[in-house]
C-alpha cells in the first residue's frame, strides 16, 4: 500500500506532461524497484502484489488514456504491425486457454498480463528526443549505482540488492541478481557513452566488470562475442584500433582466468553430451540444481517439448496460461525434471529461470515460439539497419539476450523489450539524419 500513491503520481505526471519523471517511475516498477525495494512493500492487499503489477497497471491505464486522447496514438509503422501480430496470437491463445482448456480467467490474467507489456511502446514513444536523452542519462546513473552495489556484493559477500542468491567461488561471491538494465546499458556505455574523458572510461569499466562478476560462463562469453561484433562494426572509425583490440584480448584472458580450466572443460563436455543426445537419458529422480549444466537445461526443455508435440493444439498454442499453483497444473502436468518447489518440495512444472525455451514451448507452443522469434528478429533488424547510431547498443543487447536464453529466462521476459521500444524514436528516419550523426568512439580511446 505504501507505493500505491507513487503509481497514481506517475500516471498524473504523464497526463500533465511531466513524462520524464513519469516514465522514470515506470522503470522503477518495471525492474523490481531498481532491485533495491523489498517485494513485500509492493503488496497493496488489493490484487496488486508485485512490482510488475504496478508497471502493468501503469501501461494499461495510459494506453487507454492515449487511445482516447490522441487521434494518432497508434502510428502505422513497422513496430505497430509487429505488436499487432504478436498480440493477435496472444488474444487467440487466451481464448483457447479459456474455452478449450477451461483454465480460469483469473489464472489466465495472472499469466498473460506480462505479454501485454509490449503496449508500453505507445506510452514511451510520446517522449521527445530531448526527454529521451534526459531519461537515458538518469537511468544511466541509476544503473551505474546498481553496478557499484553489485560489485560490493561480490567482493564482500553481503547481499545488498533484492533477489540475491549466491554461491561462494574463491575470493568472489557469486551473486545472480545482475541489474536488469545493465544488459543494455553496458553496450550503451561502451559505444554511445554520453560522457567523455575519465568519466566515460570509469563508467564503461564499472559496467563491463559487472558482466563478469556473476562468473556466469555463457554471459561472459556472450558479452565478449558481442563486444567483438560491436568493435568490428566501429573499427573503421577508431583512431587507435590496436589499443582497442589489445583491450579485448585482455578481457579474453580475464575470462579464461575467472572461469578456469575445469569450468571450461565442463562447458565443452556439456556441449558434447548434448550433441550426442545423452540429455535424453533421464529418469524420475533427475532434478535441476543451482549448478545445472547445459545438458540438464536441454533435458528440462526436451521433456516439455516432447509433451507439447503430442497435441496438435498445443503445438500451435502451447499448453495454456495456467499458473504454477493452480489445480489445473496439478491435474495436468507431471514433469520430472526441474527445481524443487520451496514450499511443497515437488518439481516446479511450468516457469523456470534456467532456460527461456522451456517457458516458450509451454506458453507459446512450437508455432507460437516461432512467432515470437519473428517478433524478435523484426525488432532487431530495425536497429541492425542503423548500427552507426543508437542502433548498435540495442542490436548487441538483443544478440546477448538470445545467446544467454539457453541459461536464463531473460529473453522470455517482455519487460526486456522496453529498451528497443524506448529508443526507436532516436533512430534517424531519413538519409539526412544519418549523415548528421556523429558517432562516439567505443571502448577506452
Amino acid at each position: 500500500m505504501l507505493l500505491l500513491p507513487l503509481l497514481i503520481l506517475s500516471i498524473i505526471l504523464y497526463i500533465i506532461g511531466k513524462r520524464v519523471s513519469s516514465v522514470l517511475i515506470f522503470f522503477f516498477f518495471l525492474f523490481d524497484g531498481f532491485q533495491l525495494i523489498p517485494e513485500v512493500l509492493f503488496d497493496t492487499h488489493a490484487g496488486i502484489s508485485k512490482s510488475f503489477d504496478f508497471a502493468f497497471v501503469y501501461v494499461m491505464v495510459l494506453f487507454i488514456y492515449g487511445v482516447i486522447k490522441y487521434d494518432d496514438y497508434i502510428p502505422i509503422n513497422r513496430v505497430s504491425k509487429i505488436i499487432a501480430f504478436y498480440l493477435l496470437f496472444i488474444v487467440i491463445s487466451i481464448g483457447i486457454s479459456l474455452f478449450i482448456y477451461h483454465i480460469s480467467f483469473v489464472d489466465i490474467l495472472r499469466t498473460s498480463r506480462t505479454y501485454f507489456l509490449v503496449l508500453s511502446y505507445y506510452v514511451v514513444r510520446r517522449l521527445t528526443r530531448e526527454e529521451l536523452d534526459k531519461l537515458l542519462r538518469i537511468l544511466f546513473f541509476v544503473v551505474l549505482f546498481q553496478c557499484v552495489l553489485f560489485m560490493i556484493q561480490a567482493f564482500t559477500g553481503i547481499a545488498i540488492m533484492t533477489g540475491a542468491e549466491s554461491g561462494r567461488t574463491g575470493i568472489i561471491t557469486r551473486f545472480y541478481n545482475v541489474p536488469f538494465m545493465a544488459y543494455f546499458f553496458v553496450f550503451y556505455a561502451i559505444f554511445n557513452n554520453p560522457f567523455n574523458g575519465w568519466l566515460k572510461n570509469l563508467t564503461t569499466i564499472i559496467m563491463s566488470i559487472t558482466m563478469f562478476l556473476p562468473l556466469h560462463r555463457s554471459l561472459m562469453m556472450a558479452f565478449i562475442l558481442c563486444l567483438f561484433i560491436g568493435v568490428y562494426n566501429r573499427i573503421s572509425g577508431i583512431k587507435n584500433a590496436k589499443k582497442t583490440l589489445n583491450t579485448l584480448l585482455i578481457l579474453f584472458v580475464a575470462v579464461f582466468l575467472l572461469v578456469g580450466k575445469d569450468s571450461g572443460g565442463r562447458t565443452i563436455n556439456d556441449i558434447s553430451n548434448v550433441l550426442s543426445g545423452e540429455f535424453l537419458d533421464v529418469d524420475e529422480d533427475f532434478e535441476m540444481s543451482e549448478e545445472s549444466t547445459f545438458m540438464f537445461r536441454m533435458a528440462h526443455f526436451f521433456e516439455r517439448f516432447m509433451d507439447i508435440t503430442e497435441s496438435k493444439m498445443e503445438i500451435v498454442f502451447g499448453a495454456g496460461y495456467m499458473t504454477e499453483d493452480s489445480n489445473y497444473t496439478f491435474n495436468h502436468f507431471d514433469y520430472q525434471i526441474g527445481l524443487p518447489d520451496e514450499i511443497t518440495g515437488n518439481t516446479v512444472q511450468l516457469d523456470t529461470s534456467d532456460i527461456a525455451w522451456s517457458n516458450f514451448i509451454i506458453r507459446y507452443g512450437v508455432i507460437g515460439t516461432f512467432i515470437f522469434l519473428y517478433v524478435l528478429y523484426s525488432i532487431t533488424s530495425i536497429f541492425h539497419r542503423n548500427l552507426k547510431t543508437i542502433g548498435l547498443p540495442i542490436f548487441l543487447y538483443m544478440i546477448l539476450l538470445f545467446i544467454i536464453s539457453f541459461t536464463s529466462d531473460l529473453l522470455y521476459q517482455n519487460r526486456m523489450l522496453i529498451f528497443p521500444f524506448l529508443l526507436y524514436n532516436l533512430l534517424p528516419h531519413n538519409r539526412e539524419d544519418k549523415e548528421n550523426i556523429v558517432n562516439n568512439s567505443p571502448l577506452f580511446v
